[in-house]
Order: C-alpha cells, then structure tokens, then sequence
C-alpha cells in the first residue's frame, strides 16, 4: 500500500474516481517550498498543471492505501506527459507524511501562469472527468502512446456527451425513466480517431416491459457542425468539395463529394464557435451572423454523430471561391459558389448526394425570400 500527493486536476474528486475506478478518500494536504504552473508542449496545446520547486508551497490533497493496481492506473494516466515519480513529505492532519508525487521531467515543458484549481474545474472538470472513463478503458488494450494520440479525439467525444445531457422535448415520443435501459455490458472494440464499442443490454418496451437482452455495435464519435454560407443579395450558396473515404470504401465511383462547411466541435469550444473556426479554415471565411438550423442524429441505428447546423449570411461576390483545408489534417478542399437554383437542380441529378447538404438546402428554400427581403427592402414591392 502507498500513499499519494495529487496537486493539480487529480485533486478533482470526480476525475480522481473516474481514474481508479472507485471511490477513494482525499485528505486536505500542503507540499512545502513547490509551486504549481501551468505548463504547455512545444508547439501549444491545452494547458496542464506542472509541480515546479521553489515558492510558498503548494496546497493538495493526500490519498491514502493505494494498492498495485491503483498505481498501474495512475501511471497510465499519467504517462503521457514525461513524468517520475518521487518521495515527498508533505503535512496532513498535523504532521508529516511521506508520499509519492508525480514530477514531470525537468525542461519537458514551458511553465506558464499559476494554475488554479477552481479555474480549470471551472472550464475543463466535468469534460475531463468524462473523457477519463474513455480513457482507462483502454488500460492493458491500448500502449500509453497510443491513448495519448487519440486523447484529443476522446475529450471531443466528451464534450459530446456532456453537451447530450441537455433536457430535449418529448411530446409524443417516449420520455426516458430510470431504470429503461439496463447495460450489462460494455465493451470497447477499437480506439482511435472514432471507437467501436459493443453493448450487451436491455430496454423497456412499449407494454411497459424489459424487453430480452439485445447486443448492438455503436461507431462512437463527435459531435458536427455544418455551415450553408448563403448570400440573400446574390441567392448565392458556397459549397465545398472534397474526397470521402466512406464513398470510397463502398465502392463509389466518385469519392468526391459536395458538402456544406463542416467538422468536428472539439473540446473547449461551443458549436457556434466551431462553426466560425472550419468556415475559416475549409473556406477562408469570416462569418457575421449565424442562425440555428436543424439539429439532428444522421444515422441513429449505429452512429452516435451529432449535427448542429447553422445558415451563415454572407457576402459572396465572384471570385470569392478557392482552395482551403488545413494540410497537417490531410484537407484539400475546394469551394464553389452557386446560384440556389443551381444547388437545387444538383440535388435533383444526385449530384450532391450529402444529407446534411440536402437538409440545409431544404431548410433554406422555405425562408429565401424573406431572408432577401431583409436584405434588400425593395423586393417588398
């Protein structure tokens, strides 16, 4: 059995839970002459919290009786950031107690502003929490390097639970009780940018009762936005057209495809927000106003995506169409500017062959005119 000092984002009860797996108690606990900074790669990155020497001591929490398997936990966890662990003595409940804190290699990191605890439980403690679930479920499948890899994709999936949790109507279908869904078992099949996992499970029926237990196979990944930039001036829309490996593996003959700006909503940011950040970087866009469109689940039997899409007003004058995409992502976009009724006339070929394509365009129809009326008053007549 060993004991633990925890100074930075374990101190949060549940992220500390959701790494051990169980429950454990923290005492209040102070480490002399240290000080804790925010600490950034090379290169940037979400700040975390780095123990550095020196300073008026730093306040922590001490966790008592960990056995073998929590430290095996605990060091998958850690082992992503360049870490050793050392002894220490630091002062609880009244005196001095030895304990094993993790130190990050010295130089690894740039120190920062001091990290405060509340600031980032604030912004990042219910996400983190979350995606730590994720992520010791890949303990003795997946390396630590590995994990590590695929850690920014976890945190997404996270923040696309957390985001799930919002009350939504439900007036004339079911509305979800305790206890209507009972999972016996959960299993994860693959990790990486998306993740397979399997469940084992039963649910209440329409009569009311639990039905026989059903396995069913979920491709896990983020939550989207999509982007119709739209000029009620010009009738105009700007589309963007890129290569799709799932045309591809179906057998397509043409994987390129006619899509509205989209992506992934990352962790840390809103949908409004990453609806601003891919129209900059699909197609050099910098978006005024944005209006709410449809929010929907595209394919709900085995997909757990997510899209929130948004109408953006814009100026679209000729010319305005070009390349974009980010190469580190292995993007290489085109847009193209259309006349609505030209959209509409692909949709009719099969041309564009997108769903969240044909839902905004289908979205917009219905509202042109009086999108062009309030952007020029004398069509009024």
């Amino acid at each position: 059995m060993v004991d633990f000092f925890f100074y930075g984002t374990l101190c949060h009860p549940p992220l500390l839970t959701a790494v051990l797996g169980r429950e454990v108690a923290m005492v209040p606990a102070f480490l002399p002459a240290h000080t804790v900074r925010q600490a950034e790669a090379e290169g940037g990155g979400r700040p975390f919290p780095l123990l550095c020497a020196g300073g008026e001591g730093v306040q922590g929490v001490l966790v008592r009786g960990l056995n073998t398997a929590d430290a095996e936990r605990l060091d998958y966890y850690e082992a992503g950031f360049a870490f050793a662990i050392h002894e220490v003595e630091v002062r609880a409940e009244g005196r001095a107690v030895p304990a094993r804190v993790y130190f990050a290699d010295a130089g690894r990191w740039r120190e920062g502003a001091p990290w405060v605890l509340a600031d980032w439980a604030a912004r990042w403690g219910e996400v983190v929490s979350e995606a730590a679930v994720d992520f010791m479920a890949g303990i003795g499948k997946v390396a630590p390097e590995s994990a590590l890899a695929r850690y920014p994709s976890v945190l997404a999936r996270a923040a696309s639970r957390v985001r799930a949790r919002a009350p939504v109507p439900a007036t004339r279908r079911r509305q979800s009780a305790p206890g209507d869904v009972v999972i016996e078992a959960q299993h994860l099949e693959h990790a990486g940018f998306f993740s397979l996992e399997l469940y084992r499970l039963r649910h209440r029926g329409f009569d009311g009762t639990m039905l026989a237990p059903i396995e069913r196979t979920a491709f896990v990944s983020t939550d989207v936005v999509v982007i119709l930039a739209y000029d009620p001036q010009r009738d105009r829309v700007l589309l963007v057209e890129q290569f799709r490996i799932a045309p591809l593996a179906r057998g397509d003959a043409n994987p390129w495809l006619l899509e509205p700006i989209a992506g992934r909503v990352d962790a840390g940011e809103t949908p409004e927000a990453a609806a601003r950040r891919e129209a900059a970087e699909e197609a050099g866009l910098v978006l005024g106003d944005l209006i709410a469109g449809p929010r929907f689940y595209p394919s709900p039997g085995a997909k757990t995506e997510f899209v929130y899409s948004f109408l953006a007003l814009c100026d679209l004058p000729d010319g305005i169409a070009g390349t974009g995409g980010l190469t580190h992502e292995g993007e290489d976009i085109r847009s193209h500017v259309l006349e609505f009724g030209e959209a509409e006339a692909l949709m009719d070929t099969g041309e564009i062959a997108t769903g969240p394509l044909w839902v905004m365009l289908l979205w917009l129809a219905p509202r042109r005119a009086a999108l062009r009326v309030q952007a020029m008053p004398d069509l009024r007549g």
